[in-house]
């Protein structure tokens, strides 16, 4: 499964209307609509490069949309998994909290 993004998406367009835009380059699993941007899941990961690739920078309801590969994952937990932010352990702060003491102590 791999996750496009729609920018510049006009206010007016539909679920719909990016199905339609999106016809012919494989299997849509979901189509998620924001304010003026919104995002496909594909099937297949090689259906999404074909759409980015032809898509990007073609009109869709009267605005010319950029089609892009989602930089990370779902948000919502959908499909798996996802989750936001990176957690961090207790090793990795105290590495961190080392690192920035040193570096001020040699300042002064």
């Amino acid at each position: 499964m791999s996750r496009v993004y729609i920018g510049r998406l006009s206010y007016r367009a539909r679920e719909k209307d990016v199905e339609r835009f999106f016809k012919g380059y494989g299997k849509i699993l979901e189509v998620d609509l924001k304010n003026g941007y919104g995002f496909v899941e594909f099937d297949d990961p090689r259906d999404a490069d074909d759409a980015v690739y032809d898509l990007n920078g073609k009109e869709l309801c009267g605005e010319r949309v950029i089609v892009e590969h989602t930089k990370g994952p779902r948000r919502d937990g959908g499909y798996g998994g996802g989750g936001g932010g990176r957690r961090r352990g207790r090793r990795w702060r105290r590495r961190w909290w080392w690192r920035r003491w040193r570096r001020r102590r040699w300042k002064k």
